[in-house]
């Protein structure tokens, strides 16, 4: 029916400009498709080489590991399926092609290169969008169906500023954030630089090396800056906790999508299997994947909580499918013809955003404070590595001597993971219909 009445809308078209849309677009989507098959098959032939102590020299890009290919992939099956429909003039496919075009941009600049330079081929099916004749037939009714949206964000921005509590979370994950982009431009000594003669200083002294600068937060124990050090933890766990989260509620909604809507011996299996990591706590799980990947690193610590923490989202969100896919309005889609994929994903899993919003925003702070506790236990980075839990760890037997190096990187952590619930629970009383009004 919406396909009558934009064609009756846009009765002289160039279906030419619809046939070049949809087919760069399907081409950029197995490009994306492609590298995230290449990034995961150079892990699987990585870690295959491993077990048998034979090295497998990966190329630079593959230091975007898992997040970044498993994005691709996500990106350039929807893409490719977005793009088919766009030739077949399907209105909703218009609109989601924008958004998806414009993910696809941020996946590969998060890249390293030369995989970036794959950054500039989304904008082809971008600008294909606004053709003319193709212009005319989506947009109309896309600027009609964002309006809406947009005054709505708009409020629920003004509901934020008036809570200060989520206004101190969102200030204090800014000057972290700030901390870890800028640190390599503030901080007055390397992640890993030492200076022997400068052990165990209290804050704001002056090193005892001439011509270097002041410890504003003291040194540890081999005379590392305390201030510096943070200022670098705050880049790695920063990154492990927004990965982790990520990918574990990429993965888990996928899941818990295909489960909740199709049921059956689907449903079952994945819930049993749900039910098998649930079984074993959190912690626990993490360290046992750890110890069996048999190297500490940051990448093991992210895969641990990564292979933790889908299940959550994964039961999660079948839940909301199972209440969603009876309604009306989902009804009413198979009943135009559309397909599976295109209900799920244009028409439930958008309704599960509220919930996958909040659990995963408190998730983040959670996940921070479990990655910093492995470090601790000593199943994370290598020594010497800028992060705040192995920081902690080296400190706490120099207490009694220098405890502002325990102090400082306890007290990130606990910001931080403080910001995040503080954030995620103004973001549930913003989203929740029955609060928001009041």
């Amino acid at each position: 029916m919406e396909n009558q009445i934009a064609m009756t809308a846009n009765e002289e078209y160039d279906p030419m400009q619809f046939t070049i849309a949809g087919i760069t677009g399907m081409l950029v989507g197995l490009v994306s498709f492609i590298f995230g098959i290449a990034i995961f098959g150079g892990l699987f032939v990585a870690g295959i080489l491993g077990l048998f102590s034979i090295a497998f020299p990966l190329p630079e890009f593959f230091g975007s590991i898992g997040l970044q290919g498993l994005l691709a992939l996500v990106t350039g099956f929807v893409l490719y399926r977005t793009s088919k429909a766009i030739k077949k003039h399907e209105l909703w496919a218009f609109s989601t092609s924008l958004y998806i075009n414009i993910f696809a941009i941020v996946v590969f600049v998060s890249t390293s290169y030369p995989v970036v330079l794959l950054a500039l081929l989304p904008l082809i099916p971008l600008l294909m969008l606004f053709l003319p004749n193709v212009k005319t037939y989506w947009y109309p009714t896309f600027r009609e169906d964002i309006t809406p949206r947009i005054k709505e964000l708009k409020f629920s921005l003004r509901l934020v500023a008036k809570s200060p509590l989520v206004v101190a979370g969102i200030i204090i994950l800014l000057v972290f954030v700030l901390f870890a982009i800028l640190a390599p431009y503030i901080a007055p000594y390397g992640p890993e630089e030492r200076l022997w003669s400068d052990g165990n200083l209290p804050p704001l002294s002056p090193s005892n090396q001439p011509g270097r600068p002041d410890h504003i937060w003291g040194t540890d124990n081999s005379g590392g800056d305390v201030y510096s050090r943070i200022l670098y933890g705050a880049q790695i766990d920063l990154q492990v906790s927004i990965t982790v989260v990520i990918v574990a509620v990429t993965i888990g909604s996928l899941i818990g999508a295909v489960a909740g809507y199709y049921g059956g011996k689907i449903d079952e299996l994945v819930m049993r299997i749900t039910d098998i990591f649930f079984a074993f706590p959190g912690l626990i799980l993490a360290m046992a994947i750890v110890m069996a990947l048999g190297e500490r690193s940051l990448q093991n610590v992210s895969v641990a909580l990564m292979i933790t923490w889908w299940p959550t989202y994964a039961r999660l969100v079948r839940g909301q499918v199972l209440a969603e896919r009876e309604k009306l309005y989902v009804e009413a889609a198979r009943s135009i013809g559309a397909s599976d994929t295109r209900i799920l994903l244009v028409h439930i899993l958008p309704n599960t955003i509220q919930p996958l919003t909040v659990q995963a925003t408190m998730d983040t702070g959670s996940v921070l404070l479990v990655a910093a506790g492995l470090s601790f236990i000593g199943f994370g980075p290598p020594a010497g590595i800028a992060e705040w839990g192995w920081m902690i760890a080296t400190a706490q037997l120099y207490f009694t001597i220098a405890p502002w190096a325990v102090f400082f990187p306890g007290f990130a952590i606990l910001f931080v993971a403080l910001a995040f619930n503080l954030v995620g629970d103004g973001i549930r009383d913003i989203l929740d219909p029955k609060l928001r009004r009041r």
